[in-house]
């Protein structure tokens, strides 16, 4: 799958949210707004799971000849959304999640998952995802919640519309009286 493609499920996924996908922008760059307006930490994650949230929004959308969800922030994205918008049970599930990351990468490799390398990582998240998919009800996981949060967070930050996927909002300049050259 291409990065641009994800541009689309993500308009896919905001329907089995049944919240329009204008909203779900509309709430992403006012999410990313305030969080580059208050560069202080939210404090819902502690230092470790933020760590953990960000090293697992890299391997999801690496750095590539754009940038990738690290300088996205889709961590604090992430952590946002999170602390603001899940109810207690989804964000315990959540919390939950980081756990079981730290305690399938000490299984594997005998570290956590931050200190693994980037292909041990996607190994971890490999399985992570190959389990949830097992669920009875697989969007109802934590897998699906982080990818989800990546996704989102990437494309409707600046990085995501305006490198990624080139869109200018700005057009530039509009004289209209302008004289036109050579008339």
């Amino acid at each position: 799958m291409q990065r641009r493609d994800l541009l689309r499920l993500l308009g896919g996924m905001s329907a089995l949210a049944t919240v329009p996908t204008e909203e779900l922008f509309a709430l992403g760059e006012a999410t990313h707004a305030r969080l580059r307006a208050s560069r202080s930490p939210l404090g819902f994650f502690d230092a470790h799971q933020m760590q953990t949230v960000m090293a697992a929004c890299d391997r999801i959308i690496p750095e590539t000849e754009t940038p990738g969800a690290r300088e996205a922030e889709c961590h604090r994205f992430a952590e946002k959304i999170v602390a603001d918008h899940y109810d207690a049970a989804r964000q315990k599930r959540f919390l939950a999640g980081l756990v079981d990351l730290d305690q399938r990468s000490n299984a594997m490799a005998q570290k956590l998952f931050v200190d693994l390398m980037p292909i041990v990582q996607d190994e971890v998240l490999a399985a992570v995802e190959k389990a949830s998919l097992a669920e009875a009800q697989p969007a109802a996981t934590f897998w699906r919640d982080l990818k989800y949060l990546t996704i989102y967070g990437y494309y409707t930050s600046r990085i995501g519309i305006q490198e990624e996927l080139e869109v200018n909002f700005y057009p530039g300049r509009f004289d209209g009286c302008a004289p036109i050259a050579g008339s």
